[in-house]
């Protein structure tokens, strides 16, 4: 119906204009029944749609999987049309595919590794073994699983290949040796590499690689290059098998204008270095002038030659490294030592990751060392150890992994066994991963307790203030040898030496003072040790929890020493603790009774430490307790058996202090007693005791002074000096001798001028005075007091080693001062 409108109207149908208006209705009247006539044809169109659909729906659908994608078969394919890049993602795919099948195949291993070995062969030194290396453990996984089929013989000949390659020697001699009649194809470059394969490596056969490298050889299709380094290599093979002649004759076949060339330069500087040696060897250790002439000059020859083969050799190649390294060597064998070390410097830096690179680190640190050049040479062996990579995978024809190991411990012992702590620690510290981390735990414990040890020696020769600072250094040090050896136990968890590291960390850290971290680790090894080491781990365990001011614990652990192990020598340490334990807790009966057993029940003699010890602990209880006439024998013994021991200045001023206080109980009896007699008894007695204390005071003064001659008194013995000075003018002043005790107050003010404490005997000075009649002396001295009190320095302490503060001072002198003007004389305060 719209056609024929169309045609009915054709003026419309061609210019697209507006009909006029005598035929409008006629318009209208066909546009409706175009539209239905499109309704209807829409209509139509959807009906046989759906009558498709429907139809479609009927069909039977195809069942079963979708065809299976051959990746293997196409990574070959790519494989062998050399498109490397397709057949590596071919591979992957195929290896993705095979796992989702569960479905063991070496395919995609085999294609990996001869991808990669392909890539290596377009690459110099170090990253063409790591390529090589992984390409042999590729194609070694499809050997293990398979190789495809028809493609065992590219595989053995591949990876035989790139284990000679990558410096595995021995292991590449079987695979190749099979490649030879299962891949004939290769069989001249087969020879070729078994011919290195057998004259290289730790255990090599130079009468299979001169084998080899004759059937190499005997390929009349070999390019002239390759055919002289056939030749070269038979030269190395000679040279090996010691046949100098034999191998300088054959290098004179060599032709200038090929590569190979260079290596026989480098060859024939070998062959005069072997002759340098003879020559050596020959002269012994006292050579002639003539022969240390002619030795010099073979050197000197070899080095010329090695010179040559650089120029003549392209740098990035193996020549110029080896070649240096070489020079190096002859220099070392000169005994020019710095040239040497700049040789070997030179070329680890220019060849850092090379074979010659490697072995001239390690030269260049060992001759820093022996030059004294100990910063330059802690560098160097860090740097030659880094350079070592994944020990697994270490390869070095001129130094073995066993070599470097054994290098870097010489250089740890030499500088522990110098005390030359620092650096020992440094070189530990480079170790891993040439050792193991444990071996490196257990090496930086062991110096850190030597260094420890050191210092602790050195602390008991220093002045008193060094001597402190030191021994602080050595217990820092052992808390670190503590630290190491917790970090090597927990390694070592699930060895039988767990134990024995635990045990040293525990041991370390005591000595270190850090008293939490020994307690933890004693806990720990008591948990596994039932008997060995048991009493002296309790006897070790309380005393850190005795530091931690733990005593209930301390003696938990100290007690089940003494009962569980009466006869082991721990248990008498332990009875001396726990007394001290008891001591803090206010049991002195306990403790008392701890002291005694170890003093009376035979088992200990007076030459042991813990009797002498234990003898010094009762008399201190007694001491305390104020129970001197039992004091004064036991201190009295403690400094006639042990005259040089530490404590005796305590000991002797400790029983000085029990006479003094002894000789107050007839000095009561004196003021009291009405008895002539028995008062001249009391005032001999008191007179006897204050005369022994005076010998001590005076005995523990001069023991000091002479220490304080030589170095630094601590806090104590500035204290227990101190107190002698003052405590012997006291004693002089009860025993009435007035005189004696104000020159006893005149050298405490010489000893102490312009500190407080001068103040203090100036004070007893005017006291004494009094005593004596003598006001105006008395009253000079307060004013002499005064005139001191505003010398002292500001910043001085003077509550610390007197009564009152500066103002108090100031507000006692004048009072003092007063009191003496009116002629009002007081006793001593």
């Amino acid at each position: 119906m719209a056609a024929k409108q169309i045609k009915a109207n054709p003026s419309a149908a061609k210019t697209g204009g507006s009909p006029g208006k005598s035929t409008g209705k006629a318009t209208a009247g066909l546009s409706r029944r175009a539209k239905i006539a499109a309704i209807l044809g829409a209509l139509t169109i959807g009906a046989n749609l759906a009558g498709l659909v429907f139809f479609l729906n009927l069909k039977p659908k195809p069942t079963g999987p979708a065809p299976r994608i051959d990746y293997l078969a196409k990574a070959l394919a790519a494989l062998d049309r050399g498109n490397y890049s397709d057949a590596r993602r071919l591979a992957k795919l195929s290896g993705e595919q095979l796992n989702s099948e569960a479905t063991e195949s070496g395919g995609p291993s085999f294609v990996l590794g001869v991808v990669t070995a392909m890539e290596a062969d377009a690459l110099w030194e170090d990253d063409q073994r790591r390529y090589y290396l992984l390409a042999s453990r590729q194609l070694d996984e499809a050997r293990q699983k398979g190789f495809p089929a028809e493609r065992e013989g590219q595989g053995l000949y591949l990876l035989g290949k790139s284990l000679c390659k990558s410096r595995e020697y021995t292991a590449s001699r079987a695979y190749l040796e099979q490649a030879l009649s299962s891949f004939p194809d290769q069989a001249t470059e087969i020879h070729g590499l078994l011919a290195r394969a057998y004259m290289l490596g730790p255990h090599p056969d130079l009468k299979l690689a001169q084998e080899h490298n004759t059937a190499y050889l005997a390929d009349s299709q070999l390019a002239r290059a390759d055919r002289f380094d056939g030749i070269l290599t038979k030269g190395q093979i000679l040279f090996k098998s010691g046949k100098p002649d034999e191998c300088l004759k054959l290098l004179a076949d060599i032709p200038a204008d090929v590569p190979a060339s260079a290596d026989a330069n480098v060859l024939r500087g070998q062959l005069l270095m072997r002759v340098a040696e003879k020559l050596k060897a020959d002269g012994g250790e006292s050579p002639t002038a003539d022969q240390q002439k002619a030795l010099s000059q073979k050197y000197r020859e070899a080095i010329d030659i090695l010179r040559q083969a650089q120029t003549r050799g392209r740098f990035d190649q193996r020549v110029a490294p080896q070649s240096m390294y070489l020079i190096g060597e002859c220099f070392l064998a000169m005994d020019d030592t710095r040239a040497a070390l700049d040789q070997f410097r030179r070329t680890q830096e220019a060849f850092p990751e090379s074979v010659e690179g490697i072995a001239g680190a390690f030269q260049a640190a060992d001759l820093h060392r022996k030059l004294n050049q100990d910063d330059e040479a802690i560098a160097a062996y860090r740097r030659a150890a880094q350079t070592i990579g994944d020990p697994a995978e270490f390869r070095n024809p001129l130094i073995s992994l066993d070599n470097a190991r054994q290098r870097l411990m010489d250089a740890y012992l030499t500088y522990l066994k110098s005390d030359r702590f620092e650096m020992a620690e440094s070189i530990v510290s480079v170790m891993v991963p040439l050792f193991p981390r444990q071996r490196q735990l257990e090496l930086a414990a062991q110096t850190y307790e030597a260094w420890a040890t050191a210092l602790n020696v050195e602390a008991d020769k220093a002045p008193a203030a060094d001597s402190r600072e030191i021994a602080r250094s050595a217990r820092a040090k052992y808390r670190k040898a503590g630290e190491n050896y917790r970090q090597l136990a927990e390694v070592e968890l699930a060895t039988r030496t767990y134990p024995d590291y635990v045990w040293a960390s525990a041991e370390s850290l005591l000595a270190g003072h850090n008293f939490r971290g020994a307690v933890n680790m004693y806990e720990e090894y008591l948990r596994y040790e039932l008997r060995r080491r048991r009493p002296r781990a309790l006897l070790s365990l309380g005393e850190a929890q005795l530091a931690l001011e733990n005593f209930d614990r301390a003696l938990e652990s100290l007690n089940e020493c003494i009962l569980g192990y009466p006869s082991d020598a721990a248990s008498y340490r332990a009875r001396l603790l726990a007394a001290r334990a008891h001591i803090e807790k206010g049991n002195s009966d306990d403790a008392e009774k701890l002291l005694r057993e170890n003093l009376e029940d035979g088992y200990l003699t007076p030459k042991s430490f813990e009797w002498r010890d234990s003898l010094f602990a009762y008399a201190i209880l007694l001491q305390s307790q104020k129970r001197d006439e039992e004091a004064i024998p036991r201190l009295e013994e403690f400094v006639e058996r042990y005259p040089d021991s530490p404590q005796v200045i305590n000991a002797r001023y400790l029983m000085a202090e029990s006479y003094r206080r002894s000789a107050r109980i007839p000095a009561d009896k004196l003021a009291t007693d009405t008895i002539e007699t028995s008062r001249i008894a009391h005032n001999k007695q008191m007179q006897q005791l204050l005369t022994s204390a005076i010998d001590q005071y005076v005995e523990v003064q001069n023991l000091l002074t002479r220490r304080q001659q030589q170095t630094d008194l601590d806090r104590s013995e500035q204290a227990i000096l101190r107190n002698c000075y003052f405590a012997r003018g006291a004693a002089l002043y009860e025993m009435g001798r007035y005189d004696d005790a104000i020159h006893a107050y005149s050298d405490v003010t010489n000893h102490y001028q312009r500190r407080p404490e001068a103040l203090e005997a100036l004070m007893q000075i005017a006291a004494c005075y009094r005593r004596l009649g003598k006001p105006d002396e008395a009253y000079g001295t307060l004013q002499q007091a005064k005139v001191m009190l505003t010398r002292v320095p500001n910043d001085a302490n003077f509550t610390e080693t007197t009564n009152y503060s500066r103002q108090q001072w100031s507000d006692v002198l004048a009072w003092y001062a007063g009191l003496s003007n009116k002629g009002q004389p007081r006793g001593q305060n």
